[in-house]
């Protein structure tokens, strides 16, 4: 499920497309099994994301991404990496929504909504250090 994640989180960063700054709700489909992989909140800003999902949030600041899993209460750090995405598809729909394809993913952005003003540094990074010892920190960068 890690994957799906990581790969949910850089293709949502491609669709922004022209737009630089957003936020917006989405849906990531295994096309083989029809059923929703993940869905939640998402805020790109250039090569910065986050993504809220019920059971997992990831914050990326174009160099590191952190993942933050609050069932387990882990945080995996490591290097950024969007090697894969030569083999990116995305298409826009006149209403708005973008549609991200991948391998045997379907990805469907909607109510995307460009934010007017820009979000701090610090909305896409995670401290570590502001975790209970009890937190399962690994650093793989």
């Amino acid at each position: 499920m890690k994957r799906v994640i990581l790969l949910l989180s850089i293709l949502l960063c491609t669709a922004a497309g022209a737009q630089q700054r957003f936020s917006c709700h989405f849906k990531m489909v295994d096309n083989v099994s029809g059923t929703t992989v993940a869905e939640g909140t998402g805020y790109v800003q250039d090569e910065c994301y986050r993504l809220e999902t019920e059971w997992m949030r990831v914050f990326c600041n174009g160099k590191d991404r952190w993942i933050y899993s609050p069932g387990s209460d882990e945080l995996v750090i490591e290097k950024n990496d969007v090697s894969f995405l030569k083999d990116v598809s995305v298409s826009k729909a006149a209403d708005g929504t973008a549609v991200v394809a991948y391998d045997t993913y379907t990805i469907t952005l909607t109510g995307i909504k460009e934010a007017a003003e820009p979000w701090p540094g610090t909305f896409f990074i995670i401290d570590p250090e502001s975790f209970g010892d009890d937190t399962v920190i690994t650093d793989l960068r």
